[in-house]
């Protein structure tokens, strides 16, 4: 067992970003089985959660505004809230591929969701 697949506490999966296994050598993988943690492996696993943080940052914003497009009323309101939408979509730009941008299609199928789940949104 000359190299070890890096995973989380959790025991999910580390990979790199062409999307393959990290693995550890066999001198990485005794230093954690001895309980310290491979520098390489905590500079990953902290670019890991770094992204995950940006991904749920930009979920609760995209949401928020599906939620002001459901209550709003006036065409006016209807207006400031798709202007937001248009510079939420620009503000992800440098993430291409790993943060959605708000889509028609999308923002119609946001449009119909369920009053629950809206409620949800606002109070969570």
């Amino acid at each position: 067992m000359a190299e070890v697949i890096a995973t989380t506490p959790r025991r999910n999966i580390l990979t790199d970003q062409q999307g393959r296994p990290i693995r550890l050598g066999a001198p990485e993988a005794a230093a954690q089985a001895m309980g310290f943690r491979p520098e390489r492996l905590a500079r990953i696993s902290g670019e890991h959660w770094s992204m995950e943080n940006v991904r749920g940052h930009f979920k609760d914003r995209r949401e928020g505004l599906y939620a002001r497009y459901r209550l709003a009323k006036a065409p006016e309101e209807r207006q400031r809230v798709i202007r937001d939408m248009q510079r939420f979509t620009m503000d992800p730009r440098k993430y291409r591929g790993v943060i959605l941008p708000i889509t028609t299609t999308s923002l119609k199928q946001a449009a119909f969701q369920k009053p629950e789940s809206l409620l949800s949104i606002l109070v969570g």
